[in-house]
């Protein structure tokens, strides 16, 4: 028996990758001979760096950009095939970053991402 597992991430809990290796333990204590692998997917939201990263045997890159309310925070962008790049405005700009109190587009902004799409075209 073979199984292929495609999870997207479950938002805030688990990753794609954590999702694959959950269902392959289980898969095999269920049906201890059968063949398990896994693809990462993601729908281009969170975990999408990872899954184009996996696929593409590329590599993640980890840079200080600002925040929505302009802290400094750190986030991530891939990088394969020596000239393409992936990013993710959520790990720049993203809603979460905001306390729910503060979520007002006339006082945050996007400039983080600015910064990671600089990052990742330097």
């Amino acid at each position: 028996m073979k199984f292929l597992f495609a999870s997207d991430s479950f938002k805030g809990s688990l990753s794609s990758v954590e999702i694959v290796g959950i269902l392959t333990e289980e898969a095999k204590r269920i049906f201890p001979d059968c063949e398990c692998s896994g693809v990462s997917v993601a729908d281009g939201g969170e975990g999408t760096i990872e899954a184009v990263i996996d696929a593409m045997n590329g590599q993640i890159r980890r840079v200080l950009v600002h925040g929505p309310l302009m802290e400094e925070t750190t986030a991530d962008y891939g990088v394969f095939d020596g000239s393409h790049a992936v990013i993710e405005m959520a790990k720049a700009s993203g809603l979460p970053m905001v306390p729910a109190e503060k979520r007002n587009p006339l006082h945050t902004t996007t400039y983080g991402t600015g910064e990671l799409i600089k990052a990742a075209l330097g």
